[in-house]
This record gives structure tokens, sequence and C-alpha cells, in this order.
């Protein structure tokens, strides 16, 4: 998965010199905060992540592309009784929520010329969750892909003529998936990036 990554985002930035100025890639730290289920599972914000973002200008308001990344949620729960079904297990628990979205966007740019320009954008995909639950020797895995939609809001900063930041917040609302991992997964991400 990892060279599968780095291969992606390379063929992003030599695709991105290519053709100058009418694509953005943009590389963010996203910090997510768990919602819902998952924000019952994993009670605090996620600080380990990273996103990846392309989008092809068709003209100076709007744009097309793909975007992936990666979140991590984790909590480390005291020791204790836990109660699964009809089992009772004693110990320190350990949960890993990984989550790893793959939506292909559509982006509207308000102020295509201008130095601070918001946006507004809509993915469309599927989220991956794997969810580990450790617990001495002992792991509980569950796998999911949910069907997703990712609204963001935000807003492009150009400090130089090669060079902008980005910050924006985005809803990854990941469906329910009716397989090991039945309920719906969605965190909020408050995402600062760079355009490359």
């Amino acid at each position: 998965m990892k060279k599968i990554l780095i291969m992606l985002v390379l063929g992003i930035v030599v695709s991105h010199q290519a053709s100058a100025q009418r694509n953005k890639v943009t590389l963010s730290y996203p910090v997510g905060f768990a919602i819902g289920e998952l924000g019952e599972y994993v009670k605090p914000s996620s600080f380990r992540g990273i996103a990846f973002d392309y989008r092809g200008m068709v003209n100076d308001h709007f744009a097309v592309g793909i975007s992936t990344g990666w979140n991590v949620f984790y909590e480390e729960l005291a020791y204790d009784t836990y109660h699964f079904e009809n089992q009772a297990v004693s110990g320190k628990q350990y949960r890993n929520s990984n989550h790893i979205p793959i939506l292909f966007n559509g982006t509207y740019y308000l102020e295509s010329r201008a130095a601070v320009n918001p946006f507004v954008s809509v993915g469309v995909g599927t989220i991956y969750t794997r969810r580990n639950t450790d617990m001495g020797q002992f792991t509980l895995e569950q796998e999911a892909w949910n069907f997703a939609l990712a609204p963001e809001v935000g807003m492009l900063i150009e400090f130089a003529n090669q060079f902008s930041t980005s910050v924006s917040i985005q809803y990854y609302n990941g469906f329910q998936a009716g397989n090991e991992l039945n309920d719906p997964q969605s965190y909020f991400a408050l995402k600062l990036g760079f355009e490359l």
C-alpha cells in the first residue's frame, strides 16, 4: 500500500509540473474529529493523518479531481473488565481506527484571481476502514468499504506567485456498509495544506 501511495504522489507531482498552472496539487495535514459511532469507539481527536488532492482546472472557477488520505484514530483505555456478547475479558484495551478515503471531487473557486480564494468542494467515493481492538495478545479486527460523501469548505491563500497554502474543513460521511463494520463511519477533518 505504501508503494502505491508513493507512486500515486510522484505521478501527480510529475503531471502537475508538465501542465503548469491549470492543475492544483495539495498536500495537507488533517486533524480528525470522530462523530457518531466512530466517536463512541474512540473519543480523542486524531493528530495522525495526511491528505493528497489533485484538481484539474476546467475553467477559472471550476475544477475536478481526485483525493486520498489517511487518518488514524487511537485511544488507550484503562485496565478494566470489558464485556463482549457472552464473554468478559480483563485488561487494558487499545483501540485503533484507520480511515483511507478515495474520492472524486468537484470544486468551485469563488475568487479565482484573488490572493485569498474561498472554495467549496464535494467528494464522492469510498472510505476504507480498518478497526483493531487489542487486549493483551488478542485482537478483534473489523473492516469495511463505506460509500462516502465528503463536502468541504475552505480557502486558498497565495503568498507568492508559485506558493499557496490552504485551510479547510471537510466532513467525511461514510454510509452504513452492511458487513463486518456495519455502522456509518464519519468524521470531520480540519486541514492545513500546501499547494505544490
